[in-house]
């Protein structure tokens, strides 16, 4: 898969900015298609709200991603046990 930047992560965070310009200007133009009065009003507040709360959580997801990559390659190593020593070197076959 070829992409614009050369790591997955470069794109993630593109991908995280283009959602962050791109979501307030659709409300806007949602918002514009609705007559004046208290439903445009909380569309474009409960809007934001939701914008803000998916890139809040896709910031939270990716920076546990990444952590928990982290630990599991660090303890990998540590945690490894071989098959002989789980089962005291006998054979599965009967």
């Amino acid at each position: 898969m070829k992409t614009v930047t050369n790591e997955y992560s470069n794109l993630f965070y593109s991908a995280l900015a283009a959602i962050a310009m791109i979501g307030p200007i659709l409300l806007v133009i949602a918002a514009g298609t609705l007559p004046e009065g208290q439903e445009r009003g909380d569309l474009i507040v409960y809007g934001h709200g939701v914008v803000l709360a998916v890139l809040a959580t896709a910031l939270i997801l990716r920076a546990a991603y990444i952590s928990g990559f982290k630990s599991a390659l660090k303890n990998s190593d540590a945690d490894s046990i071989s098959f002989e020593e789980t089962y005291g070197g006998q054979s599965m076959q009967s």
